[in-house]
């Protein structure tokens, strides 16, 4: 089974959470370092090998569409289905159900996961479902629990109220679907995850993918400053040797133990405060072989 190419992603809610900056504003459009946050999903799935990107609006699509195109900068294919401001996400994906591929990854617009999408489709392969969600452990209690999982990584309990019994993780989308899962929605305005994630948990075709990496999120202004640390830290960086490059190398079979130890390069010092000047983040590596001798 070839894995899915195209992302579908759910852009088209108000955003009333963010009022103010939302009265202008379509919410994955809140500006980061110069660029709005969609774009950094975009980068993100040309990185995992995906080709073509569904976006679906609703609230102030203009300005989603004049910023992005036809996806060719990124070089990506961009395609878009606009619908009614107070669709439910059921029926922007009915409306555009011509236009998703037979398998696809599923996607909010509000939230920034470092995805590894080769892993994800490994377990989606070896657990053969309809869906697979990826389910945050939220350990730190970032958010309110939504699901419940079997110890086989089945969808047990899916709760869009996070009030039932026993739940542990949260859905925070990145999901892989195949196109079936469509014809589960009702003709009526509903939401997908509402309507659809319950039928596939009784019938045990609700897979999960856990991770405990948190996601980003624009969803709440309580979330904004974590989401800007976050992408501030995904800027350039230099990798650094050590010794030789930073102090001078000891003799052979020498191991610098201590500070004591330690004589700087001419320079050194002045070019990590130049790193540091220019916003580089500065990472040490070293392999030395005194490590695995146990000096």
């Amino acid at each position: 089974m070839e894995r899915p190419r195209q992302a579908v992603i759910l852009a088209g809610g108000r955003g009333s959470r963010l009022r103010p900056i939302t009265d202008s504003l379509p919410k994955p459009m809140i500006p980061f370092y110069g660029k709005p946050f969609l774009e950094y999903l975009v980068e993100l799935l040309r990185a995992q090998g995906f080709e073509r990107i569904l976006l679906l609006l609703g609230y102030l699509p203009e300005l989603v569409r004049s910023h992005f195109g036809d996806g060719r900068r990124w070089e990506m294919k961009i395609d878009y289905s606009v619908s009614d401001i107070e669709d439910e996400t059921g029926r922007r994906l009915t409306k555009a159900g011509s236009k998703i591929d037979p398998m696809f990854l599923l996607m909010y617009c509000d939230n920034y996961w470092p995805m590894p999408f080769e892993k994800m489709w490994k377990a989606f392969l070896e657990k053969d479902p309809v869906g697979m969600l990826t389910v945050y452990r939220n350990w730190d209690k970032y958010t309110r629990d939504n699901v419940r999982l079997a110890e086989d990584g089945k969808v047990l309990t899916y709760d869009k109220e996070r009030t039932a019994s026993g739940l542990s993780g949260v859905d925070i989308g990145f999901a892989i679907f195949r196109r079936q899962v469509l014809d589960l929605l009702p003709e009526e305005n509903v939401s997908f995850e509402r309507v659809v994630y319950p039928k596939l948990v009784e019938k045990g075709q609700l897979a999960a993918f856990r991770t405990g990496h948190r996601y980003y999120s624009v969803s709440a202004p309580e979330r904004l400053s974590l989401t800007e640390q976050f992408l501030k830290d995904r800027s350039s960086a230099v990798i650094l040797d050590r010794d030789g490059v930073l102090n001078k190398k000891p003799s052979k079979a020498q191991y610098v133990r201590s500070w004591a130890d330690w004589e700087w390069l001419p320079g050194a010092k002045e070019a990590l405060r130049l790193f540091k000047e220019a916003g580089l983040k500065v990472i040490l590596v070293s392999n030395q072989a005194g490590i695995a001798r146990g000096k």
